[in-house]
């Protein structure tokens, strides 16, 4: 078996782990290398940025023995975008980055509701000043939507439950779940919104979710209410947020991701009071990502080697089949 490698991160410790199995690996760092390298390989394991239309092209013409592309992120919008080759599975990094970036989320909730971004700004200047201390808000009995209820949307339920928020899960199917007191489905995901103290999205990046939370879902929301992403960009309609924040129609964001990212240095999003922003790096916290990613990619690896199915497969069609 060989795998190709091709990712600024875990590089060196994906080929040990090639190495420990007996694996031969070879790692990239450039495009030409990669799709020359995919020629006599079995497996690919990339960051998604690289995952584009020309790889894709690659594997379905000049890789044919190619059947596992492995991704160390959660997140697999562009293989929504490009799809899947036809006998090639794609894998993810399941539910490794969920207790981070559910943290990540629940720490820019509470510092919105705490009104701490303004506290800081008052240090800065040696203000003493309690004037808005009636507006500091909680989370206990607070209503929360969680916009998605995969892997990270249930970390971010299970956290929120020690602060005893009341949790609304919102999903395709609306279907009950033991970590939330309330379900409903996408399709009233308006009326939910109106009802909600807060608002974390966690789902994934997809043609049905792009601006999922636009005018009209930001409408729908509650003077007070407070936006925090933690999924991806595209997820909102930034132009409608920057009306809505400066308008003071919704309480505050907290965004991870933004679109595009970097955020440019002169977005109103930087400036406005009422908005917290972290440049992506919800799914950083030491060492425990990266160890539940090896933990995964071993496991699929050895699945892989025993031709058993693999763990964390994403849920995309395959392709039809490509004329050469």
């Amino acid at each position: 078996m060989r795998v190709v490698i091709r990712t600024h991160v875990l590089a060196p410790q994906f080929e040990a782990l090639a190495a420990a199995h007996g694996v031969e690996s070879v790692a990239v760092t450039d495009a030409e290398a990669m799709h020359r390298e995919l020629a006599d390989a079995d497996a690919l394991w990339a960051w998604p940025a690289f995952y584009d239309a020309a790889l894709v092209a690659t594997l379905e013409r000049n890789a044919p023995r190619l059947r596992w592309v492995q991704l160390p992120t959660m997140g697999y919008d562009p293989v929504e975008l490009h799809g899947v080759p036809p006998g090639v599975t794609v894998t993810s990094a399941g539910d490794a980055y969920a207790p981070t970036v559910a943290e990540h989320a629940l720490a820019m909730l509470l510092a919105l509701l705490r009104r701490i971004p303004e506290a800081v700004r008052n240090q800065e200047r040696n203000i003493w000043d309690q004037s808005n201390a009636v507006r500091i808000g909680t989370l206990n009995d607070a209503r929360v939507a969680v916009i998605g209820f995969g892997n990270i949307g249930r970390a971010v339920a299970q956290r929120l439950r020690g602060c005893g928020a009341h949790i609304v899960a919102v999903t395709r199917s609306g279907r009950a779940d033991p970590l939330c007191d309330e379900a409903a489905p996408s399709t009233e995901l308006h009326e939910v919104l109106a009802r909600s103290d807060a608002v974390v999205l966690a789902v994934p990046l997809g043609a049905q979710t792009r601006h999922l939370v636009g005018a009209g879902a930001l409408a729908a929301m509650q003077p007070h209410a407070i936006l925090i992403n933690v999924a991806r960009g595209g997820v909102v309609d930034h132009d409608a947020l920057r009306t809505a924040l400066s308008e003071r129609r919704i309480g505050g964001a907290a965004l991870d991701v933004t679109e595009p990212e970097p955020l440019p240095a002169d977005d109103p999003l930087w400036t406005l009071p009422n908005v917290l922003i972290t440049p992506h790096v919800a799914g950083y916290g030491g060492d425990v990502a990266p160890r539940r990613i090896l933990a995964l990619v071993t496991r699929n690896l050895q699945r892989f080697i025993a031709g058993e199915p693999l763990e964390s497969i994403v849920p995309v069609e395959p392709r039809a089949a490509q004329c050469s």
